[in-house]
């Protein structure tokens, strides 16, 4: 998972005409039965972002995790505007501690086999590693400008290596609004084995 871009078109904050930003992102992944089996993390921030300013591939941390045979990953994201700095340093840090991905217990891939909001994806893993981590706690609603969940199966990545994600977070809030134009990439990979062939008698 290759974050793009993203672009800041209007900000939130309308008196600093800054926004401060942070955003975590996933790969979880799924084997054949529909059980998670593993999760990967990525972080960017915290950064402060002006009207028009764009942030370039090169800016953000790749992540990667292996795909199960006829499995599937749900790629997750989720972009904040973040008012309590110190709060945020500290869900940053937890965050960047776990970034090659982490097996997840059986009993907790019972439970992602129910539809999970982003917010919970990102948490699985977390709560996996012994953090007892929700994010959706750490995170005040007003202060989410944008998530996402994607799903990627075994056959479509095969069928397809290179798949885009285009995605615009944009609303209101009383006199003020936000428009943030994203973009991600998820990239697979298959190795192919060559079959022996026998020496001639």
């Amino acid at each position: 998972m290759e974050i793009m871009r993203l672009e800041a078109v209007d900000l939130e904050e309308t008196l600093t005409l800054r926004d401060e930003l942070m955003m975590a992102y996933s790969l979880t992944s799924f084997d054949a039965a529909g059980k998670a089996v593993a999760v990967s993390y990525g972080s960017w921030g915290i950064v402060e972002a002006k009207t028009g300013q764009v942030f370039p591939e090169k800016d953000f941390q790749f992540i990667q995790i292996p795909l199960p045979r006829n499995g599937k990953i749900v790629a997750t994201l989720a972009l904040v505007e973040v008012d309590d700095y110190a709060q945020a340093q500290k869900t940053l840090a937890t965050i960047r501690k776990y970034h090659d991905f982490i097996k997840v217990p059986a009993a907790l891939a019972e439970l992602a086999d129910v539809a999970l909001t982003p917010l919970k994806y990102l948490s699985l893993g977390l709560t996996a590693a012994g953090v007892g981590f929700q994010l959706a706690d750490r995170l005040d609603a007003d202060d989410i400008l944008g998530q996402n969940s994607a799903e990627l199966g075994y056959r479509k990545a095969v069928e397809n290596p290179l798949w885009k994600v285009p995605l615009t977070f944009k609303d209101s809030h009383l006199k003020s609004s936000f428009h943030y134009e994203l973009s991600y990439e998820l990239r697979s990979q298959t190795v192919q084995v060559k079959r022996r062939t026998r020496p001639k008698s």
